[in-house]
């Protein structure tokens, strides 16, 4: 997994491509794929194919094996294209439905995320020099993800002076809960969006409720967010 978000980190740094902005079909996961999702595709399957099948959100399901691994190649197609500054990959190895291992990568400045079930650390695709995942006790801000197309939370949160940015990638913002107040979603969590990242959020604070999924790092916020957003339903 660390060779394949290598390989991809280095030929994205090597410059923007206007051939990546292709529009090519419509892939399994339900989106456009870019020539850049399936350029991220092809090598991560030609790293992580003898492992087992792969369920890749362009693709879907690519061979076979007992272990699946489940793969969005490029988390934030749309940031990358319009070369803002957030966007990664994400892939989750798991067997009998347990993940076993979960990497997320942010190819904007090469941190990376690694959790294992005995090890949750983070660092840095140039050296690789890791460290065990911490609390951050400064964050002043949360991340509410598709804040855009919200029904009825952004306004609560908007009532209650709660700040919060919306950087576009699921599958990033859940590997960075534990450096903000708290990550927001509303609507259908994607397998290739979540899996590797709710495995990283085991140690956290979640609530979901219809259609909501909240996770936080502190138990009083956390409390206090979801009497702000579901009142008496919480």
């Amino acid at each position: 997994m660390i060779n394949a978000n290598r390989e991809l980190y280095d030929l994205i740094h090597q410059g923007f491509d206007e051939k990546y902005c292709q529009k090519l079909e419509v892939g399994a996961g339900g989106d456009i794929s870019s020539k850049i999702d399936l350029i991220a595709e092809d090598i991560f399957v030609k790293y992580l194919k003898s492992y087992g099948k792969i369920n890749s959100e362009e693709s879907g399901e690519i061979g076979q094996g007992s272990y699946l691994v489940t793969i969005d190649p490029i988390d934030g197609s749309d940031n990358f294209l319009s070369q803002f500054p957030y966007y990664g990959s994400s892939v989750a190895l798991e067997k009998e439905g347990r993940v076993l291992v979960g990497i997320i990568c942010n190819f904007a400045n090469g941190d990376i995320f690694i959790k294992t079930n005995t090890s949750f650390q983070e660092g840095n695709l140039d050296k690789l020099a890791l460290k065990n995942v911490s609390k951050n006790p400064c964050s002043c801000i949360g991340i509410f993800e598709r804040a855009y197309c919200s029904k009825q939370y952004a306004k609560k949160l908007f009532d209650a002076k709660i700040k919060y940015r919306i950087p576009g990638a699921v599958a990033l913002s859940l590997a960075y809960a534990h450096r903000v107040d708290f990550v927001l979603f509303e609507g259908e969590l994607r397998p290739y969006d979540c899996k590797a990242g709710l495995f990283m959020c085991e140690n956290l604070y979640k609530y979901e409720y219809n259609g909501l999924t909240l996770i936080c790092k502190d138990l009083k916020q956390f409390n206090s967010l979801k009497n702000i957003l579901l009142g008496e339903m919480s």
